[in-house]
């Protein structure tokens, strides 16, 4: 995952009001000097930052200010969403790939230097694979990751960095990407051994930076403050970096963030769902600009497959399946595909996201490369839902409105005694957060008006994950988060039975399809890594687990970021990681 994704997660372009757009001409007249705009202020709503380390950081704060002062192994073109050679904010001029796909060769630029005049170099990079080795350093698990997949970093020369993979492996890039860029000669002095890092207060310092932003200072509590750096390469604009600085302010809440945009303290914000309305009322109005994304969060029902009351991994130490009995509800996807038919999305979007969801087909974001787009989200088709219930030998003997089994799946092969059990299960949804509890009460209504007696409550979130991992549960609603650039294969440690592990694998609803772990291989292996040929491996991949539904797909909310009126050179890309910041070094912020 590149280090860019943990910061803000947004995405489809829309078109901004025209009214709202600057002149370009009016812009460039007006245009300050290097460092001479008005600063960048955006909100930090949440906790200080804990580190700017690399290595050690965890958090969205933290990481927010570090990508900021530190370059990119590899950069993103805004215009693909994805990673091409010479992009900017990456030190990786070239890469080639060896006959057998396991060995990666790259070429540095060789017109990076750090803030001291210290050149970029592969001994940074040498150094970086040091630190992710060292066992007694508390790597974050985006980089420890990377110890299964690569055999080896070598450094021939200044310019050259040659990674060797255990296999051949088409997300070779997004593995890479993550790997920090800092200053080795700075850190070498900084933690004379590499466990120093761990605890440490050099970890809220940056004596050098590469990248548009300097660090300033920290003040705890108040704000991090960045200046500009006057001789960065890639400066967006093509000549300078224009605000004098950059500064992440800490705000108390959500409304106090809002009341300090209006007041004009803030350049830019993302916007609480509770105020989303309003702000875009004020965006149509001409009064601010703004930027409506679908890429955001997707919410999803994960629905237990096997037996909750014994479970079992799902590969023994041979690699052979192992079985784990079924769920006496969802073990039939017929059942499943019900509550999918079942699902009024429209009365969701109002009850729970005030208008401003979107339905999803599958788990793939609709902007991944990688997205079969011929999938359409299950309809609201009640009549369907009863159909394939009743198929099913789920039936109302009884006339109390929750059907009972009769010769459903699990008395017919399991257990006979079952036979009149009602069709009951539990859903779980994480405690505190409104639209959460929101959804599970109206999805519990909808469901029960096709015969479903579904007890939903909203829990402890560490029980919640407790009871997820453990394989105890019948059906949880969580989040599912997306990184970016799109990586596809990153279903595997959620579907492949490799990962079904009661207690610590993400495939906690015990899916085991044997084609979607062969089109996962086959898509990880391709010769070439053509990516439209793993396309649509992928898309099969998508259309088997929409139709099969371990998950039930939601959907996601749509966000709102706006910014100040008179900020000149706010221009938006749906393909950039940051799709409203990727430029905010050249942005023109009025000064009094």
């Amino acid at each position: 995952m590149n280090k860019l994704t943990r910061i803000f997660l947004v995405g489809l372009f829309i078109a901004l009001i025209s009214a709202l757009i600057i002149p370009v001409a009016a812009q460039e007249e007006d245009k300050p000097g290097p460092g001479e705009g008005g600063p960048v202020i955006l909100p930090n709503f949440g906790t200080d930052i804990a580190t700017l380390n690399p290595f050690i950081s965890t958090d969205g704060s933290s990481s927010a200010v570090w990508t900021r002062i530190y370059p990119s192994f590899l950069g993103l073109d805004n215009e693909i969403g994805y990673f091409a050679p010479g992009a900017p904010g990456g030190i990786v001029e070239a890469w080639e790939i060896s006959e057998d796909g396991t060995t990666y060769t790259f070429t540095l630029r060789d017109d990076l230097t750090w803030s001291d005049g210290t050149p970029i170099s592969s001994a940074d990079i040498a150094y970086a694979w040091e630190v992710i080795q060292d066992e007694t350093v508390t790597n974050n698990s985006n980089l420890t990751v990377l110890l299964d997949l690569v055999a080896s970093i070598e450094a021939p020369d200044e310019n050259t960095v040659v990674v060797t993979f255990n296999s051949a492996d088409c997300n070779a890039l997004d593995s890479v990407a993550s790997i920090p860029v800092v200053p080795s000669h700075i850190y070498r002095e900084l933690y004379p051994t590499n466990s120093d890092m761990n605890e440490s207060e050099a970890n809220l310092t940056a004596p050098v930076s590469a990248n548009a932003w300097m660090f300033q200072n920290f003040r705890p509590g108040e704000q991090v403050t960045l200046l500009a750096d006057p001789d960065y390469a890639d400066a967006t604009n093509g000549e300078y970096v224009v605000p004098e600085g950059w500064i992440y302010k800490n705000v108390a809440d959500q409304t106090v963030q809002v009341e300090q945009f209006l007041a004009g303290q803030l350049t830019a914000m993302g916007v609480p769902s509770a105020r989303q309305q309003e702000l875009l009322d004020l965006v149509e109005a001409g009064e601010y600009l703004g930027y409506e994304s679908e890429r955001a969060n997707y919410r999803f029902v994960g629905l237990n497959l096997a037996d909750p009351s014994n479970p079992q991994p799902g590969l023994d130490e041979n690699g052979n399946s192992i079985d784990q009995g079924i769920h006496p509800i969802f073990g039939d996807v017929r059942v499943r595909q019900a509550l999918n038919y079942a699902m009024n999305y429209e009365e969701l979007n109002e009850g729970a996201f005030q208008g401003f969801g979107f339905q999803g087909a599958t788990h793939s974001r609709p902007d991944s490369w990688a997205h079969n787009h011929d999938i359409e989200p299950y309809a609201y088709d009640p009549e369907m839902a009863a159909q394939l219930l009743e198929e099913a030998g789920w039936t109302d003997e009884d006339g109390d409105g929750v059907r009972e089994c009769h010769g459903c799946l699990y008395a017919e092969e399991v257990d006979s005694s079952f036979e009149g059990s009602p069709l009951a299960f539990e859903l779980n949804t994480n405690a505190g957060n409104t639209s959460q509890e929101a959804l599970g009460t109206l999805l519990q209504d909808q469901w029960g008006e096709v015969g479903f007696d579904v007890n939903f409550q909203a829990i402890d979130f560490n029980v919640l994950v407790e009871n997820f991992t453990a394989q105890t549960f019948d059906a949880v609603m969580i989040f599912w988060g997306f990184g970016f650039p799109a990586d596809p294969d990153g279903i595997t440690g959620t579907f492949a039975p490799t990962e079904d592990q009661p207690g610590i694998g993400f495939n906690a609803v015990s899916y085991n399809n044997e084609r979607v772990t062969e089109l996962l291989d086959d898509a990880r292996a391709l010769p070439g890594c053509d990516q439209a040929e793993r396309a649509e491996l992928y898309g099969e991949i998508q259309q088997i687990l929409h139709d099969e539904s371990p998950w039930i797909w939601i959907g996601g909310g749509k966000t709102l970021t706006v910014a100040q009126p008179d900020l000149q050179g706010w221009d938006p890309q749906p393909n950039a990681a940051l799709p409203t910041g990727w430029n905010e070094d050249s942005w023109i912020i009025p000064t009094e």
